[in-house]
């Protein structure tokens, strides 16, 4: 009866003991509410630390609960007396759940904490979007993994946000963690997210010096994404740096088949073969080109050029015939070329008065042809 009685009178002191502490955090939600958030953390870090309430689930809620609120109070406006209770103080209240979860040992919280976990997610892509714009990546990139950290908490098993996904790649390879980002970026582009997914994977590799991935992203993505005009353009380039003329063209030529009515193929596939020298197939698709595109001074450019080679081109074969009659003839052929690039020239220098490689290749010509106006008004614009 004795051993009884004094094991009662102890639990009733220990209990005594226990319950100012536990008051103290109960009043840390009624700080939390008042907006009293400096009296409420100096309450829960006395909690946290005193040993009657400090593996207390409710002392880590009441914390993280005191670390969102306060961070939500003070985002918008940048109150740093309301956001910078603790250093990065979103991630503590993101810790101190976790924490409370742990100890929550009859899962009495896990209501309230689901409820706090939606907007917790969207807070931290807030955070991770404001600290993109301020360049600070590899912090941004933290920020957005916690809200996918968050958001796929089986608290709430929300479907994975894409959109996130990519804000974490975009963070990554701006701060070239290039394991994340790739990692990111290949399960976005496997599942056709967007054209950007793989030329920012592209790219990735060929900063790796992977040349034989960075090819490989791109040809699949041409057909992924259905013959997207940047991902034809950026496997163009990739091809003719390699010299890979032939492989180029036949792309073109696919790209041109799928999507007829895309002007830049046409006119992408006539540079690609100015490149190579067959003018006579440049200018047929550079006029196709022009003819959906009157409006564009470039094309008329790279016209004028291909007429221009092709009349260097007889001018320099005509230096080797002997025959004075076969090389006047030839002579003759070559003017007839130049006058032709001057035609497409002046329409491109009308268009954009402003070009100075088609002022010098106008002033060139008219040099050569004797048109002796022309060259001087030529020569002012190059003064």
């Amino acid at each position: 009866m004795i051993r009884v009685l004094f094991l009662s009178i102890f639990l009733a002191v220990l209990s005594a003991g226990a319950f100012p502490q536990k008051s103290r955090v109960i009043s840390v939600f009624q700080l939390i509410e008042a907006e009293k958030y400096d009296d409420a953390r100096d309450a829960i870090e006395q909690a946290v630390w005193h040993e009657k309430t400090s593996r207390w689930h409710r002392t880590y809620y009441a914390k993280g609960l005191l670390c969102q609120k306060a961070f939500e109070a003070g985002f918008e406006k940048e109150d740093k007396e309301k956001t910078g209770l603790y250093p990065d103080q979103l991630f503590v209240a993101y810790d101190a759940y976790e924490k409370a979860l742990e100890l929550d040992n009859r899962n009495r919280l896990r209501s309230s904490i689901a409820n706090q976990y939606y907007q917790l997610a969207n807070d931290f892509q807030k955070l991770g979007e404001r600290l993109y714009r301020k360049k600070e990546y590899g912090k941004a990139l933290d920020a957005f993994e916690h809200a996918l950290l968050v958001s796929k908490s089986p608290l709430i098993s929300a479907e994975t946000d894409t959109s996130l996904v990519y804000n974490a790649a975009l963070a990554a390879y701006e701060d070239r963690n290039w394991g994340k980002a790739i990692s990111y970026l290949t399960g976005l582009n496997e599942d056709g997210y967007a054209p950007g997914t793989a030329l920012l994977l592209y790219r990735i590799y060929l900063e790796k010096e992977d040349s034989l991935m960075a090819g490989e992203v791109l040809s699949e993505a041409v057909v992924r994404y259905e013959y997207d005009q940047d991902i034809v353009l950026e496997q163009v380039d990739f091809l003719v740096e390699r010299q890979k003329m032939g492989e180029a063209v036949r792309l073109l030529d696919s790209a041109m088949v799928r999507k007829p009515e895309n002007v830049v193929f046409p006119w992408t596939s006539g540079l690609v073969y100015q490149k190579m020298g067959e003018y006579g197939e440049a200018i047929r698709l550079l006029r196709e080109a022009a003819g959906r595109d009157p409006s564009n001074p470039m094309i008329y450019y790279h016209l004028g050029l291909c007429y221009y080679n092709i009349g260097v081109a007889i001018n320099e074969e005509a230096r080797h015939i002997m025959n004075n009659a076969r090389y006047q003839s030839e002579r003759e052929r070559a003017r007839e070329q130049f006058a032709q690039a001057v035609e497409w020239l002046e329409k491109a220098h009308k268009m954009d008065p402003g070009h100075r490689p088609t002022i010098e290749k106008l002033y060139q010509l008219y040099l050569h042809l004797q048109m002796t106006g022309k060259q001087k008004s030529m020569e002012r614009l190059l003064e």
